[in-house]
């Protein structure tokens, strides 16, 4: 239905027809060819289906890619799979299933539900040792790893439901066990049931074992398959519409403290309510999202090894930039673990321009200040975040050392660390995509020590640059 609607605004001229991508396609590619990433795809669409897929030199969208946190939001769109069918609720409380969970009062733990554990605010403050060393069933390590937490020695590591925010894979772990018993399957037959034929997803797995799987870090996927989640999700297909818009809450808006990570946004169930360096400075990450965040209204679930999938359901407008249909974004990649964190300005600098296509528009066309002001653009901490990660390189064209970062810097402000990134955004300058591609036919293709490749003996001319 949600297919046929979008069919129908398009055709009256409501949405545009998608832009032409094949500038961007080759502005990825001179990311590519910096060695920025490699091994990884780009690729969107809308409830009409794919509009744009890049697959790297070296990647494809059916390579098997572990994702780590990737894991968080499949699992919890699982578990709500469970929801959907009626067998239980996100305001129930475990104890309703698990006839081991305490019901005592001033027992924080007694004051857990179902939300609180998918949008981890269930007060659990560290994950124990055991949650990876159990070696039993599934059912039976949940019931361990409850109990250890609330032993004699674990006192400390449960607060009040609803008043923090804590990253940890114990949520989820406990919230899969509490799904099992509602539903009275094995987690192996909810995973089968809810998540691989719901949503078409036959090359996906979760490891360590069938058994008892990791919900929150063990997920082995491919583009296609999590092609094919995000488009269910979008059209609203595989869920009902008002289990997603419970989904797609800000769970951790202040008071809850902390309400995000710094970095990535607040938190929903399973995934990011996005909102890229909002909380920089520190000081700012315990107030209200921006406007800017609220409404572009991007639900994202990147992975540790840097998958990085958005459902953007905005339509522009607003801050959101232009007018456009809700749409689906993925970059699949898996990166080492020491380079897993420059996926995230990849998706800085093409989100903005997948959104202008999407508009009906051609990104290399707009303005460069148009592109910053909607968060596009590279400044010079980023810069200097991507040195650090992938070390001095040696370039094809500058050969001096510091490069590509020292040409990709030269045109940059000095840093101001004092502003959020979107204070400085806000005055027009940084780095496209666009503007990077440029730079890259300057220096040529480049290798870096961060990829193995050992520059100090390394003579220029010996480069084989065509192995990038």
């Amino acid at each position: 239905m949600f297919a046929v609607l979008a069919f129908v605004l398009s055709a009256q001229g409501l949405y545009q027809s998608p832009g032409d991508t094949s500038a961007l396609q080759d502005a990825i590619k001179a990311w590519e060819a910096l060695t920025f990433d490699v091994a990884f795809g780009v690729n969107f669409g809308d409830a009409t289906g794919t509009v744009f897929t890049f697959e790297g030199e070296k990647f494809t969208m059916e390579d098997k890619l572990e994702g780590a946190s990737l894991s968080k939001w499949p699992s919890a769109v699982m578990i709500s799979g469970v929801v959907a069918d009626g067998l239980m609720k996100y305001t129930d409380k475990p104890s309703k299933y698990l006839d081991y969970w305490t019901t005592k009062e001033g027992d924080p733990r007694s004051e857990v539900t179902l939300q609180t554990m998918l949008s981890f605010t269930s007060g659990v403050l560290e994950d124990p040792l055991l949650l990876y060393a159990c070696q039993d069933g599934f059912e039976q390590c949940v019931e361990k790893v409850y109990d250890h937490l609330g032993g004699v020695f674990e006192k400390k590591k449960w607060t009040k439901p609803n008043t923090t925010f804590q990253y940890l894979s114990t949520h989820l772990q406990l919230a899969g066990g509490m799904a099992a018993a509602a539903a009275n399957k094995p987690i192996h037959e909810l995973f089968e049931k809810y998540l691989f034929k719901k949503y078409n997803m036959t090359g996906t797995s979760y490891g360590p074992s069938n058994d008892n799987p990791s919900m929150a870090a063990g997920i082995v996927s491919t583009g296609n398959d999590f092609e094919n989640m995000l488009s269910s999700l979008l059209k609203y297909d595989g869920l009902p519409k008002d289990v997603q818009d419970a989904m797609e809450t800000d769970w951790t808006h202040p008071p809850i403290r902390p309400s995000g990570d710094g970095w990535f946004g607040h938190y929903a169930m399973g995934h990011w309510w996005e909102c890229l360096g909002y909380g920089t400075p520190d000081r700012m990450e315990h107030g209200p999202l921006p406007q800017q965040c609220i409404d572009s209204h991007i639900q994202a679930g990147p992975g540790e090894f840097g998958y990085y999938p958005i459902i953007d359901r905005s339509g522009g407008g607003a801050e959101a930039g232009p007018k456009r249909p809700p749409y689906y974004f993925q970059i699949p990649i898996q990166e080492p673990d020491a380079l897993s964190g420059i996926p995230e300005y990849l998706r800085i600098v093409v989100k903005p321009a997948a959104d202008i296509i999407m508009a009906g528009g051609q990104p290399e066309a707009v303005p460069k200040d148009v592109l910053c002001k909607a968060g596009g653009c590279l400044i010079s901490r980023d810069i200097d975040f991507i040195y650090g990660e992938l070390g001095d390189c040696v370039c094809r064209n500058k050969r001096g050392r510091g490069e590509p970062y020292a040409t990709l810097n030269a045109t940059l402000p000095a840093d101001e660390p004092e502003l959020n990134r979107r204070d400085i955004l806000s005055k027009g300058a940084g780095l496209t995509l666009f503007d990077i591609a440029r730079i890259q036919k300057e220096t040529g293709p480049c290798k870096c020590t961060g990829r193995g490749h050992k520059l100090p003996e390394l003579d220029v001319e010996d480069v084989d640059f065509e192995e990038i």
